[in-house]
């Protein structure tokens, strides 16, 4: 009698085992509201029945993260490809063409329409308005990373910046913060 209870322990912890919920929560955002059963579904019954057992639950942790991710990429990846657009487009104009919102990287009123679009695609593509806001706060914070890429790229000493001053590691955050709000907040714009 006692391999059997163990047995049935295991079939029943197995349902309980599951990928991380950030993962799953994020994936059951990005999907329309008649898919959420479906494609969540299908990638927990695979992530169960499969990928654990074969990867282990690191493995398989990886493996529905990728997913999701994956997920994430075919929903932002237009917003993305105008953010990384108007990046490359604006560092070799003039300063003034574009006004900054606030003085900070990644807060000019072409970012804002363009986190303002992408709420409403995300929005659209969704039925969601969650995902609109998720779609631009993900489009806000690439078009930081590629603002900051660039600027690396130009002026090399701004990477050994932080090891001198580490108080620019502060400063970094607070503008990457307010690249974030504006993301946000426009996308919640767009979303509506």
């Amino acid at each position: 009698a006692r391999p059997r209870v163990a047995a049935e322990g295991a079939n029943m912890s197995d349902t309980r085992i599951g990928p991380p919920r950030w993962a799953h929560a994020l994936l059951e955002l990005l999907v329309r509201p008649s898919d959420v059963e479906s494609i969540p579904g299908d990638l927990l019954e695979e992530y169960r029945e499969v990928k654990r057992p074969l990867l282990g639950q690191r493995g398989a942790d990886a493996w529905y993260i990728a997913q999701t991710f994956s997920v994430l990429w075919r929903v932002v990846w237009p917003c993305v490809a105008a953010i990384v657009v108007l990046r490359i487009l604006s560092f070799p104009l003039p300063r003034g063409w574009n006004p900054s919102l606030v003085p900070a990287p990644g807060a000019s009123v072409l970012d804002a329409a363009i986190f303002v679009w992408a709420g409403y695609y995300g929005s659209q593509r969704s039925g969601r308005l969650s995902t609109g806001i998720v779609t631009a706060t993900v489009t806000s914070v690439i078009g930081f990373t590629t603002f900051f890429v660039y600027a690396a790229i130009t002026r090399p000493t701004l990477l050994l910046a932080p090891f001198g001053n580490p108080f620019i590691f502060v400063i970094m955050t607070i503008v990457l913060a307010i690249a974030v709000a504006i993301g946000i907040v426009a996308g919640m714009a767009g979303a509506v």
